[in-house]
C-alpha cells in the first residue's frame, strides 16, 4: 500500500472536491476525507458470489465513485476452510499476512493476537466512533474470551429448524417441537409415515447438535471447560450430547454424511424429508424471491429440554458468519480508517438488497420482507448464543471431533468410547 500522506482531499459524499495541500484534511459532517492516491486492500475471503460479498463491493464501488477513485480492494477467493487456513498460516509465518483474511477466532487467531500482527477491531470501531451500528451479538461473536473484539461480523445469522408443514400435517403433528423430546416423538411419526425424518449433510452440522443438549444444560460453560481439558467429555454433560446425536442419527438419511447441502435441504422443500436444521443464510432455498418463507415451510427454534435448563427458548446459535480479520500493518493507514467510516456509513442497507441481513442498524427496513425483520428483530434483541465446537476447540481436536461424531449415529461407537477418545486428544492437545 503505498500512500502520499502529505497530499489530502476532502471529498464531500456526493461527489469530488478536492482541497490540495500538507496536512491532514477536517472532516465536516456529510464529508469524507481521502488521501486521493492510489490505495489497496488485499482481502482473502470466502466466497465470490456470497451476499455479504456482493454487498461490500457495493459499497467498494460507492466510495470510488463518490470519495476515491483510485480505491481498490483486491478479492481472493478461497471457499475450502482448510485451504484457506493453511495459506493465511503460511503467509503469517513470512510475515506477509494480507490486509484483511477470513478467520475463526480461534487458536491460532489468539496466537496471531498474542505476536500484535492483528488489529483490534473494537477499538477501531471505538476511534471511528461506529460501534453502536452494529447489534450486540454482531460484536460479540468475533471476541476473544477476554471480551476484546478481535474481527468484523458482515451478516445476521440465525440457526433454526426449517419444517416441511404437510410432512408433518400427514404424520399427525399438529405443533411444532418445543422440547427435546417433543422432537423425537416428531422424528419417529414421520418415520412411521416412510419419510426421512430429518435432512442431513456434513460433520460440521452434526457438531451442533452434540452442543444442543450440553447448552440447554450448562450455557457455554461446559464448551468452554471441555475445550481446556478442564471437564472431561465423560462427564455427565458430555455423556448427555454424545448419547442425543445418538439417538437422534438414526432419523438422518442413509449416506448423510457425504450429502450435498443443497440436495439435502431441497428434500424438506420437495416433502421428501420432514426437517432440517439450518439458519437464515438458506432462506434462498427454503424462501420465495422476496425472501419470506415458501407456503408449505415453516421454521421453529432450537428445542429446550425444561424448567431446569440454564438457558432460555429464546437463546440459540445467533453469529455474525465467519469473521474478518484485519492486519495490523493495514489498520494504522489513514486512508483504510476513511474507507472503513464510509463502508459501515452504507453496507448495513446494502445487505437487504443482496438478501441478507446486516449486522447492525440499517438506516430503513424498506427492502427488508416481514421474514427477514422478524428475524433481524430476534437476533437484535437475543441476549446470548451459543458456541460452536468447531471454533472454541484447538484445530486438531476440532478435525477428531469432525472424524469421530459420525460414529456415534452409525453405531461404530458408543458415547462412552467417543467420549473416552475425545477426553485423550483433549489431553495431549492442551498440554
Amino acid at each position: 500500500m503505498k500512500i502520499n500522506k502529505n497530499i489530502m482531499c476532502t471529498v464531500l459524499s456526493f461527489g469530488l472536491i478536492a482541497s490540495l495541500g500538507s496536512g491532514m484534511a477536517v472532516k465536516a459532517e456529510g464529508e469524507y476525507q481521502t488521501t486521493g492516491e492510489d490505495y489497496e486492500i488485499n482481502y482473502i475471503a470466502i466466497n465470490e458470489t456470497g451476499a455479504t460479498t456482493k454487498a461490500l463491493l457495493d459499497v467498494v464501488k460507492m466510495y470510488q465513485e463518490q470519495v476515491n477513485p483510485n480505491f481498490k480492494m483486491n478479492m481472493e477467493y478461497i471457499n475450502d476452510q482448510q485451504a484457506r487456513n493453511q495459506k493465511i498460516r503460511t503467509l503469517a509465518a513470512s510475515d506477509e499476512l494480507p490486509d484483511w483474511f477470513t478467520c475463526d477466532i480461534d487458536s491460532f487467531y489468539e496466537q496471531l493476537w498474542d505476536a500484535g500482527v492483528v488489529a483490534n477491531v473494537g477499538e477501531i470501531y471505538d476511534e471511528l466512533g461506529i460501534t453502536d451500528k452494529f447489534y450486540p451479538i454482531a460484536l460479540h461473536y468475533p471476541s476473544l474470551e477476554s471480551g476484546e473484539i478481535a474481527g468484523i461480523s458482515w451478516q445476521s445469522q440465525s440457526e433454526f429448524f426449517y419444517y416441511n408443514k404437510d410432512v408433518f400435517a400427514e404424520a399427525g403433528i399438529e405443533e411444532t417441537p418445543k422440547t427435546f423430546d417433543e422432537l423425537l416423538d416428531a422424528c419417529a411419526k414421520i418415520e412411521s409415515i416412510q419419510k426421512t425424518p430429518i435432512a442431513m449433510d456434513g460433520a460440521w452440522r452434526l457438531l451442533r447438535y452434540l452442543a444442543f443438549v450440553p447448552y440447554r444444560m450448562t450455557g457455554n460453560e461446559f464448551i468452554e471447560s471441555a475445550a481446556k481439558g478442564e471437564t472431561p467429555f465423560s462427564s455427565e454433560t458430555g455423556l448427555a450430547g454424545a448419547k442425543f446425536v445418538e439417538e437422534i442419527g438414526q432419523y438422518f438419511q442413509e449416506g448423510w454424511t457425504t450429502a450435498d447441502s443443497t440436495t439435502v435441504a431441497q428434500l424438506v422443500v420437495n416433502g421428501d424429508a420432514g426437517m432440517y436444521y439450518s439458519g437464515s443464510w438458506d432462506l434462498n432455498i427454503f424462501g420465495t424471491e422476496d425472501m419470506e418463507l415458501l407456503d408449505n415451510i415453516g421454521v421453529f427454534t432450537l428445542p429446550i429440554l425444561g424448567e431446569d435448563d440454564a438457558t432460555t427458548a429464546a437463546d440459540g446459535f445467533f453469529n455474525g458468519g465467519t469473521p474478518t480479520a484485519i492486519s495490523a500493518k493495514c489498520a494504522e493507514d489513514e486512508e483504510f480508517k476513511n474507507f472503513f467510516r464510509f463502508l459501515w456509513d452504507h453496507y448495513n442497507d446494502r445487505c437487504f438488497v443482496n438478501g441478507t441481513l446486516p449486522p447492525g442498524k440499517p438506516s430503513s427496513m424498506d427492502d427488508a420482507s416481514e421474514f427477514q425483520k422478524e428475524l433481524l428483530n430476534n437476533f437484535a434483541n437475543a441476549e446470548s448464543f451459543a458456541k460452536c465446537w468447531d471454533v472454541v476447540t484447538d484445530v486438531a481436536t476440532a478435525e477428531v471431533m469432525l472424524n469421530e461424531t459420525p460414529s456415534l449415529t452409525l453405531g461404530a461407537l458408543t458415547p462412552e468410547e467417543w467420549a473416552a477418545h475425545l477426553d485423550e486428544t483433549i489431553k495431549q492437545n492442551v498440554q
